[in-house]
């Protein structure tokens, strides 16, 4: 067993249908997570009733619907591990998906971060009619999201929590910031996140405000712009 505690934490609106599955996969990893943390972000539906339908190796706490970011952050404040990670209540981690990351964290102390490959599929119950509207690339990547992110929690002395501020984007925000102050990342050649499509996504709930996307990058702009020195500043002689 590693020295080093996993906190999993798993924010969920509304996500009922799919929670079972995804505390399944996480819980039967050849490294389970030491404490796993179901963040309820205001559900109208039963997701806290199927959380507490784990018992004692599921903690499940509620909060106002305030979004995603706020609901990261509660969980992060909650949370005991060394290292943070994150599953989304639709999404399900793969065989081996923690311990092929944490394994990065344990051989290399000086290592901030943990990451794996991403392969997204079509949620199976949807009817072709709807599959037809959505999108799911059958090649495997390496986004950038929270659920592929294995973190120390020195990540987020260092650089703050999730910005709250955001909509959609957070994670893209957040993975800026940690750019910019030099967090180190390793990338495992190894399928880490199942990312489930379907209509309840994100992205396809807030399909109408990708202008949030602009927001995330002209805040890292402006951060770079903010770190710059002087006389490299657009207009200096």
């Amino acid at each position: 067993m590693s020295a080093l505690r996993v906190s999993l934490l798993i924010p969920c609106y509304n996500g009922a249908a799919y929670l079972a599955e995804s505390l399944t996969s996480a819980l039967e990893q050849d490294r389970v997570p030491d404490e796993v943390i179901v963040i309820d972000d205001g559900s109208t539906d039963d997701g806290g009733s199927i959380a507490a339908g784990f018992g004692p190796r599921v903690r499940c706490a509620r909060q106002d619907h305030l979004g995603i970011s706020a609901a990261r952050n509660h969980g992060i404040a909650l949370s005991t591990g060394d290292v943070i990670a994150f599953l989304d209540a639709d999404d399900l981690w793969p065989a081996g998906s923690l311990s092929v990351r944490l394994s990065l964290l344990e051989d290399r102390p000086e290592l901030d971060c943990a990451s794996g490959l991403i392969k997204q599929f079509m949620s199976p119950e949807l009817p072709d009619a709807i599959r037809r509207t959505l999108v799911c690339p059958e090649d495997v990547s390496r986004a950038r999201a929270a659920g592929v992110t294995l973190a120390r929690r020195r990540v987020f002395d260092r650089i703050g929590r999730f910005d709250t501020s955001f909509r959609i984007g957070e994670t893209l925000d957040w993975i800026a910031r940690a750019d910019a102050a030099g967090v180190t990342n390793e990338v495992a050649e190894q399928v880490v996140l199942l990312r489930r499509v379907h209509t309840a996504n994100t992205t396809w709930r807030l399909r109408d405000e990708k202008a949030e996307y602009l927001r995330v990058l002209k805040a890292s702009l402006d951060r770079r712009r903010a770190k710059a020195p002087a006389d490299s500043q657009p207009g200096k002689d």
